[in-house]
């Protein structure tokens, strides 16, 4: 196996061989490669040839000799060479990255972003901030310089320290990597330690950088930050104090169920009760509760096949004396079983659930996750379901009575989209036109300059289900239609409902709101079809 010793020492190289994936070279100027249409082989041919100080120049002007490896030698060679780069890089180099990263996330934070992505191509470097759920170009890092423009070198060696000098791994672009973080930045005028999390996935000619903020900066994770209804934080209250039983929650990814499971253990007494839960990453640290990193790719011993995933650790927390348990997501058969296992032996378990609707959580368990529909419907197993989704708020400052919309769309150009919204609500909302609220186009001082003009922050919508018997024999007879039905005739609000409340209030705006939540602003399929008749007949062309 080679050593470290034997690669060519030259760093504009080892830059050049990490960038092409496939090759690297040794010290006596031989090229190792595990595919010979390698992008970048040619460039490196050509480096050697050109380079009169490489091997004494004895490759200048000839064409270098170029050998087959195996990948797992070549991954090896190209770790240690990322490796390299690093530590014979100078101070000032490290010192400037430094600077970078730290401007880079104290931009993030500025902007109140959840996420920063990082999309290194092949000749330059993107910057993104995820704002209020959406995605906004990042013009300038939080030091005054560009973001914009900016060189591949300069994404690709941000990507590399944050693995290398402030995480714990050994840096390759062609392999997938997950790391965590702190740095020390200004929040509300204040020092703070930040977290983040980082996560590197290799693109066809470069590499995407996610970091990921998991520090929560703004107001603390509580049930009454999140302005729910009262009987909402009354039912997850009484929930939480029972002993034994399941809650599943659901929602779309990023629609704030890991705030909400962290908010709901903040109502548990974490002292008297022992909290313990499994996440894959672990998120929020949070005072009396032990968290474990679920890792489902790790074997407890290699070649062993037991890996570390969350049917390994559920099974280990038998032993743990656990009153309340949290599972990051449920994924797998043996997992949910466990899951199951845990609320009707004595425990409460929570997690959260990739479904369309609170309606929708028994079909996942019984017909994609294999567990029996006697057990779902079990008494006193499952008890509670909801579904949450984020809308982004209007601007307080800014947010529009219907009058005062009508001329500042109009002025705007925007004349059509106001007499869409003010047609839908006048059909949905009729008796609440007054407090009803539009967007400014425009935005204000307070607004303009964010991702979304005349919005700002997220609000959370949900439907909520405390299941009782009734609800138990309709999921025993897998009738789920009927069980919407049936909740229907009791009045039960769903997540639309809450959404039309949160319109009412002036809270959001309805178009917003309908990027989220189904049947707000409808087109039905007839209209569409019309539409595309109408084109034809009239010759339409792009």
């Amino acid at each position: 196996m080679m050593q470290k010793h034997e690669l060519l020492m030259e760093s504009a190289l080892l830059a050049l061989c990490i960038d092409d994936g496939h090759s690297f070279v040794d010290g006596h100027g031989v090229i190792h490669t595990d595919d010979l249409a390698a992008p970048k082989l040619a460039e490196i041919k050509t480096y050697l040839q050109s380079c009169a100080t490489i091997a004494d120049g004895a490759l200048y002007g000839k064409s270098p000799k170029v050998v087959m490896a195996s990948t797992e030698t070549v991954q090896l060679m190209l770790e240690i060479a990322g490796e390299l780069l690093i530590s014979d890089g100078s101070k000032e180099d490290h010192s400037e990255m430094s600077g970078k990263l730290t401007a880079l996330c104290q931009s993030a934070v500025n902007a109140k972003a959840s996420d920063i992505h990082l999309e290194v191509g092949r000749k330059e470097s993107r910057f993104l901030l995820r704002v209020d759920g959406k995605r906004v170009v990042l013009k300038a890092f939080a030091d005054g310089s560009s973001a914009l423009r900016q060189s591949r070198k300069l994404g690709s060696n941000l990507a590399a320290y944050a693995f290398q000098m402030k995480g714990n791994h050994n840096y390759s672009e062609r392999v997938p990597l997950n790391d965590r973080f702190e740095l020390t930045l200004q929040v509300d005028g204040q020092d703070k330690t930040v977290e983040w999390r980082a996560a590197l996935m290799p693109l066809d000619r470069g590499i995407k950088l996610v970091l990921r903020c998991i520090t929560p900066l703004g107001e603390p994770l509580t049930l009454s930050a999140m302005d729910l209804l009262p009987t909402h934080v009354r039912l997850f209250e009484e929930k939480m104090k029972r002993r034994s039983g399941i809650i599943v929650l659901t929602g779309p990814m990023g629609s704030g169920k890991s705030s909400l499971v962290y908010a709901l253990l903040e109502t548990v007494d974490r002292v008297a009760r022992c909290v313990h839960t499994l996440e894959d990453p672990v998120e929020f640290e949070q005072e009396f509760v032990t968290k474990t990193l679920v890792e489902p790719r790790r074997e407890l011993k290699e070649g062993g096949g037991v890996y570390l995933d969350y049917t390994f650790y559920a099974l280990e927390q038998l032993r743990q004396d656990i009153d309340i348990t949290s599972f990051g997501e449920l994924r797998s058969k043996s997992a949910t079983k466990e899951f199951t296992r845990k609320g009707e032996t004595g425990g409460l378990a929570i997690s959260t659930l990739h479904a369309n609707s609170a309606v929708g959580v028994p079909a996942i368990f019984i017909e994609h996750l294999n567990i029996p529909a006697s057990v779902v419907s079990a008494p006193g197993l499952m008890q509670l379901f909801t579904h949450q989704k984020l809308i982004r708020k209007l601007c307080p400052h800014c947010a529009l009575t219907l009058d005062e919309a009508k001329n500042i769309y109009h002025g705007h150009g925007f004349s059509q989209s106001y007499d869409i919204k003010l047609s839908q609500l006048t059909a949905l909302l009729p008796e609440h036109l007054d407090s009803v609220r539009m967007r400014h186009p425009g935005g204000c001082e307070h607004c303009k300059h964010g991702p979304n003009a005349g919005e700002k922050g997220r609000v959370m919508v949900l439907e909520m289900i405390a299941l009782e018997n009734d609800d138990r024999e309709f999921i025993k007879a897998e009738n789920y239609l009927g069980w919407e039905a049936h909740l229907e005739s009791k009045g039960w609000p769903d997540i639309r409902t809450h959404t039309l409340h949160r319109i009412q209030q002036g809270l959001v705006d309805i178009e917003s709101a309908a990027e989220q939540v189904d049947e707000l602003m409808p087109i039905t399929s007839s209209s569409l079809y019309q539409q595309m008749q109408k084109e034809m007949e009239h010759g339409y062309c792009d």
